[in-house]
């Protein structure tokens, strides 16, 4: 009997373990709103310590998935989704952050997450996910309207730009991009009358704030929501373009959601960070009142919550507040915390909350009957990522070498930095080319994002490198406005051009052309194997890139 009595607590002890590990629990409740009796005989609320304990983050017993947290900067908002977020990525949900200001880096190589540069991983906002094109540019006009303050008439010629660039970039087989449309809006401006011509610039000066790469080319969805991602936005830097990208980003989940399978567990938590940035009637309203079917959740934080979409305070199962001093906004929390003023309820809430220190926040939780305060440590975290220093050293372009001299001083080994190359250049998040020149630059050469193609760009940079150890002051301007290299020898502007042999001689004559009136004299690079293409061009340069890099002399660019 004591050996089934022994075998059978242990197997009850073994459940208990494996049902409770799937509850993982963050933040510790310190005292609950509870009934009592405390001055004659009369029912009060008030405030009661509890045997502390943590908070489930276990979406199976809510209403739905979501989580809002709001309280004034500086209160432990950031600190506790930090939390939240390592807790959720321990049971196997993916999570993909909108972090504004880099604030998540730190917790990246924790939860093994995949780190985007918005400025170069785009959104195409004017991918048709789905709907037709007459659809697509109604939704792209509210979008803008909401995001630039438009009034109808601007929006009425919005729309009609938009719906104009669909039918010409399409009939040439693609799909247009921001910069597609601002042709679009230069086209319209020449054949409008003078009053709708004020309204087209008016639109123009607007729209250029978002006239850059990140939305002309997408990020792919897929990859995003099957794994962790952090995407940083301080590379876009407005609030409007931010604002674009986070409404873009979660219009592809949108569509990508409607798609899929409905049921099942959650699959997939967005976080979004100054949500208020986003306004009323977003996309996010409907992922809120939606997401829940198809195994997508939202922790969305912002410092006011009447900034927060509606649905987005209607539909969060979990509403975290921290400290509130604002009149207006703390007197809102209190009676959403509260549910009413029943018996001194809401003072009681009221005072709670004004009285939060930092890192303490007050929870109302849709499977607890009444709210509790609850502290937050402190969440331990790296203090960088590898994957985003390696990001940020090879924007400019570098070898292995210079990123384990950079790097090593953040305490990570050679083999982490190499294996987490090697990860991003799989991933897309960075590009490499090897210099096979007999010069000292020779070697395996990484860059994230290149304009053009990976040899170009990286020739283009080692090339500015050459210039620069020559004694000459140069600017890399690699754009189809200007030469990849700008070089100053006394007034004198020199145009330096690196061609990997791709472009027909037509072109480069016409872009030699154009060159000749501008700068003073032209040195072009070339390719070694692509030396023969370029061969009797008048009034230019030509230098092997093989030799030009074991060049000491500084006359091989004069």
């Amino acid at each position: 009997m004591r050996i089934l009595g022994i075998s059978f607590a242990t197997r009850f002890f073994d459940f208990n373990i494996g049902f409770f590990k799937k509850k993982e629990r963050v933040g510790e409740v310190v005292s609950r709103l509870v009934m009592s009796r405390i001055f004659l005989d009369r029912p009060r609320w008030q405030w009661k310590r509890v045997r502390p304990r943590g908070i489930e983050i276990d979406s199976s017993g809510r209403l739905n998935p979501h989580m809002a947290i709001v309280g004034e900067s500086g209160s432990g908002k950031s600190n506790a989704c930090k939390a939240i977020v390592r807790h959720i990525a321990s049971q196997g949900i993916n999570v993909a952050i909108l972090d504004p200001h880099n604030e998540y880096i730190g917790i990246a190589d924790s939860i093994n997450a995949s780190v985007y540069d918005a400025a170069h991983s785009g959104i195409n906002i004017f991918e048709l996910d789905g709907v037709s094109e007459r659809e697509k540019a109604n939704e792209l006009t509210n979008m803008f309207r909401r995001v630039f303050r438009l009034g109808d008439v601007q929006g009425y010629q919005l729309y009609r730009a938009i719906l104009f660039t669909y039918t010409r970039v399409g009939a040439y087989g693609r799909v247009p991009g921001m910069r597609d449309l601002m042709y679009t809006m230069e086209i319209f401006k020449k054949h409008a009358s003078t009053g709708e011509q004020r309204a087209i610039e008016g639109i123009s000066r607007r729209l250029s704030l978002i006239d850059t790469g990140s939305f002309s080319t997408s990020t792919t969805m897929e990859k995003v929501m099957s794994g962790n991602s952090i995407f940083m936005l301080s590379g876009l830097h407005t609030n409007e373009a931010q604002s674009v990208y986070v409404e873009g980003f979660l219009r592809k989940v949108y569509a990508r959601m409607l798609a899929s399978e409905k049921g099942g567990r959650t699959r997939l938590y967005i976080v979004i960070d100054e949500a208020e940035k986003l306004g009323q009637k977003s996309i996010i309203g409907k992922i809120a009142a939606e997401g829940r079917k198809y195994g997508i959740g939202l922790i969305v934080m912002a410092q006011r919550s009447k900034s927060m979409d509606k649905e987005i305070r209607t539909n969060a199962a979990l509403f975290i507040s921290f400290y509130q001093r604002e009149p207006e906004e703390l007197n809102y929390v209190a009676n959403l915390v509260s549910g009413g003023n029943e018996l001194n309820r809401f003072m009681e809430v009221k005072k709670a909350i004004r009285n939060l220190r930092t890192g303490s926040a007050i929870v109302v939780d849709s499977s607890e009957r009444n709210p509790f305060i609850t502290r937050f440590g402190l969440c331990r975290e790296n203090g960088t990522s590898l994957a985003y220093e390696i990001m940020r050293l090879s924007k400019e372009c570098c070898t292995m070498e210079e990123m384990l001299e950079k790097v090593s001083q953040a305490g990570f080994s050679q083999s982490q930095v190499s294996a987490m190359a090697e990860r991003m250049e799989q991933e897309g998040a960075i590009s490499s080319y090897q210099l096979r020149e007999m010069s000292r630059y020779d070697g395996k050469w990484y860059i994230a994002a290149p304009r053009n193609s990976p040899e170009h760009d990286i020739c283009v940079s080692v090339v500015k490198r050459h210039i620069e150890s020559l004694g000459l002051r140069c600017v890399i301007y690699n754009s189809s406005y200007g030469p990849d290299i700008i070089a100053y020898y006394g007034r004198e502007r020199i145009a330096v051009e690196y061609e990997t042999g791709s472009k027909s001689r037509e072109s480069t004559e016409r872009m030699l052309a154009f060159r000749r009136k501008q700068y003073s004299r032209i040195l072009m690079v070339v390719n070694d194997s692509k030396m023969d293409q370029y061969n009797a061009l008048d009034g230019v340069r030509l230098a092997r890139i093989g030799d030009f890099l074991n060049c000491e002399d500084k006359s091989v660019v004069l």
